[in-house]
């Protein structure tokens, strides 16, 4: 009895820049499996992924937090965010490992700005385990996009919101995405 499970199969997809796609299917249809495979945060067992041109196949751990740091912002449904830490620091995590340094007072006034139109400014000094759902949502929105990543992948982002949030948030990320390839 074979219990391997194939997620994804047969799939070949091309995604331009600029391009803005979802990928709609029932719960268990593999969606988070395909993103987190485009995204390079898993391996495929056959098969080739590139980004931007280039195979990401042959890179190793280290190689491909580099590429996916440099090249994707991250909203997932449960936002992983660190909870101990405020939300200006959750914010900011990206920009650690960016190997495009802006200077840290470039990053602190991209990420106030991002949280003035996020609704979210006098949250930056909270805790993250002290915020609402909805403010760990944007929070989560503020830290994929700080970093200005060409692609912007978001894994059931507004799962959990309620249909008036819902609709400000979907307003916030297509102004906030402008140009950039959306993955949803």
């Amino acid at each position: 009895h074979d219990s391997t499970v194939h997620a994804v199969t047969d799939v070949s997809l091309d995604i331009f820049p600029g391009e803005m796609i979802a990928i709609i299917g029932p719960s268990g249809s593999g969606k988070t499996t395909l993103l987190n495979l485009m995204g390079i945060v898993l391996a495929p067992d056959t098969g080739e992924i590139l980004v931007d041109g280039q195979s990401t196949n042959h890179l190793n751990d280290s190689e491909r937090c580099r590429i996916r740091n440099r090249y994707f912002g991250y909203i997932v449904q449960d936002f992983a965010l660190i909870e101990e830490d405020t939300a200006s620091q959750n914010i900011l995590v990206p920009t650690l490992y960016s190997r495009q340094r802006k200077s840290n007072a470039e990053y602190k006034k991209k990420m106030r700005s991002l949280a003035e139109k996020l609704q979210v400014a006098d949250k930056l000094k909270t805790t993250v385990k002290n915020l609402s759902g909805g403010e760990r949502q944007r929070i989560a929105i503020a830290r994929a996009i700080l970093k200005d990543a060409p692609v912007i992948v978001l894994d059931e982002a507004t799962a959990f919101t309620d249909p008036e949030n819902e609709a400000v948030i979907q307003a916030s990320i297509n102004e906030l995405v402008q140009g950039k390839t959306l993955i949803v």
